[in-house]
């Protein structure tokens, strides 16, 4: 006697579901302690569904056919069984916390020679789980009458409606977003009767598939709804046969009837409405396997299954799911696929949020944010994080940063239990595209390659010029239509996903492929790079930014991938520097130059030119004295390498040139600068663009350093030797208005100067941008020869126009040279408060960027301290001009013109602060270093001398003055009498008295207690800096 028949229908069902329900929750509690075995998986999937649906079946037996009742008590009577077996099995192969190790061993023994069993359990609840949902959706009995339902009355269950409904998964009561997808759907069945939607796997294709399915029925109840699995051939079988035996097809139990034809015939002729869903049709060969390469089938390889889908009526519909735009279009006559993209971010979130089970209130916004975006809002991948983090009872943050990781594969490849899901679709994000990966791998081996090498670059922007890979433009074309890649920028570049190109790279690691493709990788970059920078190339460097960032940072053994690293290297710190992000440059130079150490000759030109760059930027980020002859060092070396006549030696010699200028040796300089432009003449001749060039730095050199008429001499030969230039029109008026310009500037023609700094400003804007730095050069000298005017608003509003405009360039010494001219203005104006704020400004910049010891923090500091002195600040004025003599002493030496200068403002300071014997002190000292003293200097020891009331000292040294002829000497002349009378030498005070006031010389004997310093000459502020330098090219 069966189970069933002895204990009662009503009680059978009862205690399956108690059996089931226990093993359930056991299968449940040992998956989240970790322990259970591979077997149990699926059950722990089924179980929970076989039992809902036997629950409701049971209340619905009313409405069954006596032949569905009678089926029902079958699948009840098997499940029961089932489930004994399994509750019998379990007992003997779960394994328990407190088991030891020997019986864990004894278990899992059993547990291997169960699973056969096992899986047969699992087999059969899955086909019970499918049989149970065709008996929830059959028809009434024929000739059964049917009510009418009233409008008030809710919708009825889909046990009464007329039409099949066989779609084997629930609908999901927090289905989230996708409306317009929805939406499309019906409009696209608003003009064609099939409509295919495409995206990415794990986008939720069939989840909006479902969802349709249960919005159709609603709108449609005598519809039929029919689930067809494509994915392959034996299911797609399998789904028409179904549908053929429950619509009672004539001939459907017939072996020599074709199943296939004889749905397609009936679907495509009847009038009945029915909306048939192909879910998963992903694999191409499968629809025309004599187009494509045939992967093996249990049908008819010469017949192809996109014969077998329906052309209906009106009233019929064809929804296809695919990853495969190709197989999209096709199936849909070439109708446009519905694009699923992933979910928006409040769409992802919602899905998120909706999975964690009521955590909502403890997460953190930012943490959630973050981890959807590393997840690409993708809705497989959001559920899969929102499951493991659920079961698992991790941090967000700890699941993003294993994301990124070296743990990723773990945690994406891990399995999602989904009910909602096919069982032959995998269940994880990896998992999922590797499904993909194997059909592209297949079909088209060439875009296998070329997603491998997209992968090593970076993810977004990859320019198909960049790709030099065969048969590129049909392997894009395979890529974008299973939506592993997207195109970008107007057909000119591709995007890889995010989780994708993750993806790629593990699966490249796991073959032990990497190194081969991040090999590839460079020198894909290498090739495209250029290998010389002028303004024409900046767009192709732009674009290949990215992908130089990411490549640069893989670890290559190789020595030809080593070597190609190092000049990519090279080039790059070279954009980098135009770019102004000299802090990277620094970095890739110092990279390129160990590799260039360790792989060439010590006389190598390459060791030369990464040499010099590293140079060249340890002497840019200098911030100490030590930096500076760590970088002069490395220019002399390289020097020293370099060839003669070369572009290394050239550029190396300009660079030592600027150093030299920079630490105020006048002779070095000027023989470097001349080196340079001489050595590019050898090079490339007397008119090329990189000769002028040079010759216009060495002509402002030489003009900057006194040498005023051999520099506007060298600017008169370059207009001399322009129209001979090997360069465009534009370069060549450049020079031309630079030439003119200099030699303006320099013959104290301020006006003129403006005129032809304004045309440069025009010409760099329309041959740059309005941010380059060469413009910002232009603007800066422009608003200089304005203030030398005396326009000085005029002058303090253009430049604070630059300062806002360049706020974000990381090309710091532009806003600090608008500071100094703002300053410089504010000073002539005796707005000294604001000339404090600008100074103060412009010392944290030189502080910020180039450390408190460097030479141009220096000059910071004391043009502050003249700002103080200048508004009577004497004390913070005197503290700031010890630290600049102290520093000078040291960098400059004791007799430099700017040593001597900051002696004799301390002198001023003390003065001022009636200190007037450390005054003298300073002022004799001065003196001393000096070898012609000069006379303001003399008239200010006067003062202290005075003051102290030292008059034979002030009679021998106002009779020296006396000799001289200055502006000083009248005032020399009324000391020396004022230092006779007070000595009583009256005779000779009053003849001098009275031949003074015979020539009409003013009394500058003045009547106050005291006599106060005269201040020291202003220091010039022509700027000289080393990055801002115009350049109309780059080596």
């Amino acid at each position: 006697m069966d189970p069933v028949t002895a204990v009662g229908l009503a009680s059978a069902i009862v205690t399956f579901v108690s059996i089931g329900t226990r093993i359930a929750t056991r299968i449940r509690e040992l998956s989240e302690a970790g322990d259970i075995p591979d077997v149990f998986r699926d059950i722990r999937t089924r179980l929970p569904l076989l039992i809902s649906i036997v629950v409701r079946t049971q209340h619905g037996t009313d409405s069954l056919s006596p032949e569905a009742e009678e089926a029902f008590e079958e699948v009840v009577r098997q499940c029961f069984e089932q489930v004994s077996q399994l509750d019998e099995v379990l007992k003997k192969v779960m394994i328990s916390k407190g088991d030891s190790r020997l019986k864990k061993t004894v278990r899992a023994g059993i547990s291997l020679v169960e699973e056969g069993r096992i899986q047969r359990i699992a087999t059969a609840l899955r086909d019970n789980v499918q049989l149970l949902t065709f008996l929830n959706v059959a028809p009434a009995e024929k000739g059964r009458p049917q009510t009418e339902r009233r409008p008030s009355e809710p919708l009825p269950s889909y046990m009464s409606a007329t039409g099949l409904f066989l779609v084997p998964f629930s609908r999901d009561a927090r289905f989230i977003g996708r409306e317009s997808n929805l939406r499309s759907i019906d409009s696209g069945f608003a003009t064609q009767s099939r409509v295919a939607i495409s995206g990415i796997g794990g986008v939720g294709k069939s989840q909006i598939a479902i969802e349709y399915c249960y919005r159709y029925k609603y709108c449609k109840p005598d519809a039929h709804v029919l689930w067809v699995y494509g994915g392959n051939i034996a299911r797609f079988y399998q789904g028409y046969k179904r549908i053929a035996q429950l619509l009672e097809l004539p001939g459907w139990d017939d072996p020599e009837e074709s199943i296939l034809e004889l749905v397609c015939s009936w679907l495509s002729s009847t009038t009945s409405p029915y909306l048939l869903v192909i879910d998963n049709a992903d694999n191409i060969e499968h629809w025309w396997p004599g187009k494509y390469k045939s992967g093996g089938s249990l049908d008819d390889p010469s017949k192809n299954l996109s014969k077998y889908l329906p052309d209906g009526l009106d009233s019929s519909h064809v929804l296809i799911t695919t990853r495969d735009n190709r197989v999209a279009s096709r199936l849909a006559k070439e109708a446009k696929p519905i694009a699923v993209q992933p979910m928006s971010n409040d769409e992802a979130k919602s899905l998120f949020l909706s999975k964690l089970g009521g955590r909502e209130s403890n997460l953190d916004e930012a943490e959630v944010r973050s981890l959807l975006e590393e997840l690409d809002h993708l809705p497989l991948a959001v559920s899969q994080a929102a499951a493991f983090i659920e079961e698992n009872c991790a941090s967000i943050s700890d699941y993003t940063n294993a994301l990124q990781g070296e743990n990723a594969e773990e945690f994406l490849h891990e399995e999602l239990d989904d009910s909602r899901r096919d069982e032959e679709s995998v269940n994880s994000v990896f998992r999922t595209w590797k499904l993909s990966h194997d059909q592209i791998r297949q079909q088209k081996p060439r875009a296998a390659e070329l997603l491998s090498l997209l992968a090593m670059l970076d993810r977004q922007s990859v320019p198909k010029s960049l790709l030099r890979v065969p048969e590129v433009t049909t392997s894009l074309g395979v890529l974008q239509s299973f939506n592993l890649v997207t195109p970008r920028a107007g057909l000119q570049s591709v995007q890889i996903h995010r989780l994708v190109q993750r993806f790629v790279r593990l699966s490249l690691q796991r073959d032990g492929a990497t190194q081969k493709w991040q090999e590839t990788a460079l020198a894909c970059v290498s090739k495209d790079y250029p290998t010389e920078i002028g303004v024409a190339e900046w767009p192709i460097c732009d674009a290949l930014a990215p992908h130089v960032h990411v490549i640069t940072g893989y670890k290559y053994k190789t020595t030809e991938a080593r070597l190609d690293l190092a000049h990519l290297l090279c080039w790059a710190a070279d954009f980098d520097i135009e770019r102004g992000m000299y802090i990277q440059a620094l970095q890739r130079a110092e990279q390129s130059l160990k590799i260039f150490q360790e792989l060439v000759p010590e006389h190598d030109e390459r060791l030369a030119a990464a040499t010099w760059l590293y140079g060249r930027l340890r002497y840019y980020q200098a911030q100490s004295a030590s930096d500076i002859d760590a970088a002069a060092e490395l220019l002399q070396k390289a020097l020293s390498i370099s060839r003669y006549p070369s572009l290394n030696f050239a550029e190396t010699a300009f660079e030592l040139a600027h150093l030299h200028y920079d630490q105020c040796n006048e002779k070095p300089c000027l023989e470097m600068g001349k080196a340079s432009f001489e050595c590019w003449e050898a090079l490339e001749g007397p008119s090329s663009s990189r000769t002028l060039d040079n010759m216009h730095d060495y002509a402002l050199e030489l003009a900057m350093l006194g040498h005023e008429e051999d520099g506007i001499a060298m600017w008169q030969e370059i207009m001399e030797r322009c129209p001979g230039c090997d360069a465009s029109e534009n370069t060549k008026t450049v020079y031309s208005y630079r030439s003119m310009a200099g030699i303006a500037e320099f013959q104290y023609d301020a006006a003129m100067a403006e005129i032809f700094y304004a045309k440069l400003i025009t010409l760099g804007e329309a041959m740059y941008y309005p941010e380059h730095i060469h413009v910002f050069d232009y603007r800066l000298s422009h608003a200089e020869q304005i203030m030398r005017q005396g326009k000085l608003e005029e002058a303090s509003r253009l430049s604070e126009a630059i300062l806002v405009n360049c706020e974000n360039n990381s090309e710091w010494r532009i806003s600090a040279s608008c500071l100094q001219t703002i300053s410089e203005c504010c000073r002539l104006k005796a707005c000294y408060g604001k000339e404090q704020t600008y100074r103060l400004r412009t010392l944290e910049l030189h502080e910020k960027h180039l450390g408190r010891d460097h030479r141009e923090t220096i000059n910071a500091e004391e043009a502050l301290a003249d700002c103080y002195l200048n508004s009577s600040r004497h004390s913070k004025a005197k503290d700031l001009y010890e630290r600049v003599l102290s520093w000078r002493n040291n960098g400059l030496g004791e007799r430099h013109t700017d040593t001597v200068r900051a002696i004799e403002c301390l002198g001023i300071c003390h003065a001022h602060l009636r200190q007037d014997a450390d005054a003298e002190v300073a002022y004799l000292d001065a003196i001393g270093r000096q070898s012609d003293a000069d006379a303001r200097l003399l008239d200010n020891l006067y003062a202290s001398l005075r003051n102290q009331g030292k008059w034979e000292t002030l009679e021998s040294w106002s009779r020296q003055t006396c000799k001289t002829d200055t502006v000083y000497r009248s005032r020399a002349h009324w000391s020396l009498i004022t230092a006779l009378e007070q000595q009583s030498k009256m005779e000779e005070a009053l003849e001098m008295r009275a031949a003074l006031l015979a020539v009409d010389v003013p009394n500058d004997d003045l009547l106050e207690e005291r006599l106060l310093p005269t201040n020291p000459r202003v220091r010039d502020i022509r700027r000289f800096g080393r990055m801002i330098h115009p350049r109309t090219w780059s080596a």
